[in-house]
């Protein structure tokens, strides 16, 4: 008789339980994703999303020893701007709102031309314990911006952000679709592999 594989349980350094939700159901199975109440996120001063995301998790780590904890940081990334919005991804614009930003963003590409439309969403994710780091890991997609705003579905950039396979923005996509597609899911399948080789 196979054994019963116990659950682990994340500390996610992050006080969004929608991004907690989202994540335990790529680890379904294999880890409980946990949100610590008393957490207040640190100033994220990274200047890479690798640097954001272990800035995160060590500070809570050092709030829970013994614990899991995975910090994870994301955004866009457009080589025609020089790599912005980047780890800025969420506050691009004045206001840092959803709209904003996306407004801004199609204002500073209105002389883009196909070709220099590219663009890339990145996920890294970082799993520390007692402040060492047990896995890191990175996942990425990529499309380009559209040229106006298109669907009504996702969050953050997803509305402008075309992705060519499925000839749809990340806005026009079901959850599912998405969730195959996207980079945290990339980021995640990576760590569920990891995950499953630590319970192993």
């Amino acid at each position: 008789m196979q054994k019963k594989l116990r659950m682990l349980e994340i500390f996610l350094a992050s006080t969004n339980r929608h991004k907690a939700a989202e994540i335990e159901k790529f680890l379904e199975g294999v880890a409980k994703i946990l949100i610590y109440d008393r957490y207040i996120p640190p100033e994220e001063k990274g200047k890479t999303f690798r640097e954001n995301a272990l800035i995160k998790a060590l500070s809570l780590s050092t709030l829970l020893p013994g614990k899991l904890i995975l910090g994870e940081d994301s955004g866009l990334v457009v080589p025609y701007l020089g790599g912005a919005p980047g780890v800025n991804s969420h506050r691009f614009s004045d206001t840092g709102s959803d709209i904003d930003n996306i407004k801004f963003l199609l204002e500073k590409m209105k002389s883009a031309h196909d070709e220099e439309r590219r663009a890339y969403f990145v996920s890294y994710g970082v799993l520390v314990k007692d402040g060492k780091i047990l896995w890191e890991g990175e996942g990425r997609v990529h499309g380009c911006i559209d040229y106006r705003i298109v669907g009504e579905g996702g969050f953050g950039y997803d509305p402008v952000f075309y992705y060519p396979p499925l000839k749809k923005t990340f806005a026009q996509l079901s959850r599912d679709e998405k969730n195959r597609v996207s980079h945290r899911g990339a980021m995640l399948r990576k760590l569920r592999s990891f995950l499953l080789d630590l319970k192993g």
